[in-house]
């Protein structure tokens, strides 16, 4: 399948596997999109949306639709889970940062420092969750604890996440329309930089179920 797909873009031109990429993100954000209305879905449509993008976006295997369904459903108890808890906790500091604003004075303002930096870390930690659900086959305190892990460990990488979380949500802020295009095309490059951190704790990559990740493995010997 990988030969004769690699065969036929021999006789494309560049522009048209460009467009078909673009086509392939657009697809995949609005699949996300629809299976993230329930809101309470939202875990599982994030952790799939990412299983899809590295394995069919980058990885060029597999079939949108087919592989986007079977994440979404083989994780859908575990990403369900952590995401109402971590939605509550994020909603709990939200409103006691609210309810500290109107105290005032300094220790109003540390309150209000402190719940928004504490959301803050919640939502690091919650970007490496969704990937790390998609990847390994680990009970909710391990996808925990890797994830807390990760996001301290590789604290630049984390900066640099959300730098690209924070840029989309100002698009989509400034320009609603977007919606059905920046997600995707910001998961995109969240996937660039995420893929090496998750390859360096993936054990054996090289057995049946870790293949479509070798092509984005980072060069032998780099850290």
């Amino acid at each position: 399948m990988k030969g004769a797909k690699t065969k036929r873009r021999l006789f494309e031109g560049g522009l048209h596997v460009w467009m078909e990429k673009l086509f392939d993100i657009m697809t995949l954000n609005l699949i996300w999109l629809l299976c993230s209305l329930p809101l309470v879905t939202i875990g599982a449509a994030a952790t799939a949306f990412y299983y899809a993008m590295v394995k069919v976006i980058r990885g060029e295997r597999g079939h949108l639709w087919s592989e986007f369904w079977r994440s979404f459903k083989l994780n859908f108890v575990k990403a369900t889970l952590v995401w109402i808890c971590f939605a509550a906790l994020v909603f709990l500091l939200l409103v006691n940062r609210n309810i500290t604003a109107d105290i005032g004075g300094y220790f109003g303002a540390f309150l209000l420092c402190f719940y928004t930096a504490l959301a803050a870390v919640f939502f690091a930690i919650l970007m490496y969750v969704f990937p790390v659900l998609s990847r390994f086959h680990m009970t909710i305190p391990e996808v925990l604890k890797l994830s807390v892990y990760m996001c301290f460990r590789y604290l630049h990488y984390t900066l640099a996440l959300l730098s690209i979380a924070a840029g989309a949500a100002a698009l989509l802020y400034f320009m609603p329309l977007f919606v059905f295009i920046v997600p995707a095309g910001a998961l995109f490059c969240f996937s660039r930089l995420m893929e090496p951190l998750l390859i360096r704790h993936t054990p054996g990559t090289a057995d049946e179920n870790g293949q479509w990740y070798l092509g984005l493995a980072p060069r032998a010997g780099k850290k």
